[in-house]
């Protein structure tokens, strides 16, 4: 059975047994509570019928929409079925739909700003599917957790039917509080350091095994520029793993065809190999369309070029991965394939299998791996797996999967964020936090100080615990280098705000070892400790040691 198809099984088995909280979601009592809501502000030109014979499951009562032109606003077009009353509890949406474009499903709270709690992003095609993701409704009422349908992304039509919300009973919900004692497990290890019998043996953790980072954002090769040595020092303080945020990214990287900005990757290079760190290469392919990448050389304007843009992305992958071999150790071959999806709408999926084994041929020691939002974050977890699982299918050399948590203003929920990283382990691929942060892009931090340092607690304890992880990447640091206002751990002035503080003991004083032992007659001493580089004193000699 496919994916999609045990999926939609699966969930049709257990709705069978649970209570719908939502009212008339088939539209069999008509279309009282179902809403078309059409942002007056630059309104779409719509058709819609609601509660109308034949547009539903078995030609049930269901709705459709046809949009022929566009909202001024991306979600200023949102079909809404009837409210409900909510317990604080965790939810599963389900609904069955088809159509010839793509879908957002939002759970939002009301006035007066309509706080998005969770997401997620289909894609329908001309048969009727079962789509599902599960929320936590923080707010116990009736109209506080609201489910609305954005389907104003693409022109096009979309049928809907049998919507459902019910309580998600499977959610692990004391996962978190058992944090502690996976990390003992997971993150730490026996070893032994050789010395005389009954002398003194003490060690102390130096740096994790398990790789910590920020996207870094160096602006000049100057060693006596103040702010860029002071920058470089913050960073020193509270990772030892980077990513270049925008610098080999093709169309920054080669703005023209030929000009290769080569000295400016290099100060990432240098930078981290000066620090013993190891460096992420984001991204070999991005098909957005925004920052002018449109207008870069290699974007096919047309099914007709695309020949000639497989040549190129051909020719940047094996002339990039031979350049940087060694220096830099994993790439995000393609950047988020489902949500920026112009390249295969043009050109056809087969350039994401190509990218991934071309790159492999030029560096075949180098960590592959793809890379997608609203995967962790948000509830698009089915889709990415359902990707991944058919590249695995066909001997695609992918490596590991990349997960962006730029949680936006959504909370952090453990029992959410464990069933979406469950469902992604499952391809049995190792799985790196690649892009960590908060705030939304349009109204900058939205937690407090304190709120935000809460958040990466949380997450951080999450994600260090879930065995599949093999490491975090903070997307920047610093207000003045973010891309989202107030968003880094650094105020702008220079202040290490509580997030960072928070960060910093967690690493350096929660999770470290120093410990002293004395060595037996068979001259060894036990430890138990982090897996890392450590300092190690033994026979009055200093030495470093590393524990894998």
């Amino acid at each position: 059975m496919a994916f999609g198809a045990a999926l939609a099984a699966s969930l049709l088995c257990t709705s069978a047994f649970a209570q719908n909280v939502l009212s008339n979601g088939d539209m069999e009592y008509g279309d009282g509570g179902w809403y078309l809501w059409n942002n007056p502000d630059g309104p779409a030109t719509v058709e819609t019928q609601i509660a109308v014979e034949g547009l539903g499951v078995d030609k049930s009562k269901g709705a459709k929409v046809v949009v022929k032109t566009l909202p001024k606003i991306w979600w200023g077009l949102q079909l809404q079925p009837p409210k409900f009353l909510a317990d604080s509890a965790y939810y599963t949406l389900s609904f069955k739909a088809k159509g010839n474009m793509p879908i957002n499903a939002v759970v939002q709270g009301g006035p007066p700003d309509y706080r998005q709690k969770e997401s997620a992003s289909f894609q329908l095609t001309d048969k009727w599917q079962t789509f599902s993701m599960k929320f936590l409704a923080d707010q116990k009422g009736y109209g506080l957790n609201n489910v609305t349908f954005h389907v104003g992304l693409q022109k096009g039509w979309i049928q809907m039917d049998d919507v459902r919300i019910e309580k998600a009973e499977t959610l692990d919900t004391l996962w978190y509080q058992t944090a502690e004692s996976r990390i003992d497990s997971l993150r730490k290890k026996d070893f032994t350091v050789k010395a005389a019998p009954g002398s003194k043996v003490s060690v102390k953790l130096l740096r994790h095994a398990f790789p910590f980072g920020t996207a870094l954002n160096i602006t000049t090769d100057s060693k006596s520029d103040s702010i860029e040595n002071w920058y470089k020092a913050k960073a020193k303080k509270f990772f030892w793993h980077a990513v270049s945020e925008n610098q080999f990214k093709w169309p920054e990287y080669e703005p023209k065809k030929g000009k290769i900005l080569k000295k400016e990757m290099y100060r990432y290079v240098d930078f981290t190999q000066a620090n013993g760190w190891k460096l992420r290469g984001h991204a070999l392919m991005w098909g957005h369309q925004g920052y002018g990448f449109d207008k870069h050389y290699s974007n096919p304007q047309t099914p007709k070029q695309c020949n000639d843009f497989g040549k190129m992305l051909k020719a940047r992958i094996d002339r990039d991965l031979k350049e940087y071999k060694g220096k830099i150790t994993e790439y995000d071959v393609w950047n988020e394939p489902l949500h920026e999806s112009y390249t295969f709408n043009t050109c056809g999926w087969q350039y994401l299998d190509s990218a991934f084994i071309w790159a492999h041929k030029a560096d075949p020691d180098a960590m592959l791996y793809l890379n997608e939002y609203n995967v962790v974050a948000a509830a698009e977890t089915d889709r990415y797996v359902s990707l991944i699982k058919g590249m695995l299918d066909r001997k695609v050399p992918i490596m590991g999967v990349g997960v962006q948590c730029h949680f936006n203003a959504r909370p952090v929920e453990p029992a959410l964020i464990k069933e979406r990283l469950d469902k992604i382990a499952s391809l049995g691929l190792p799985i790196k936090v690649t892009e960590l942060d908060f705030g939304t892009w349009d109204q900058g931090m939205t937690l407090s100080e304190k709120g935000q340092a809460d958040a990466y607690e949380k997450f951080i304890r999450s994600a260090f615990s879930h065995p599949a992880i093999n490491g975090i990447v903070l997307w920047g640091f610093w207000d003045n280098r973010h891309w989202i206002k107030n968003g880094g751990i650094i105020g702008a002035d220079g202040h290490e705000k509580e997030a960072a503080k928070r960060i910093y003991d967690l690493w350096h004083k929660k999770w470290t070892t120093e410990a002293t032992a004395t060595a037996g007659n068979d001259g060894v001493a036990k430890f138990r400790g982090f897996k890392g580089r450590y300092q190690v004193t033994a026979d009055g000699k200093t030495t470093e040691m590393d524990v894998k």
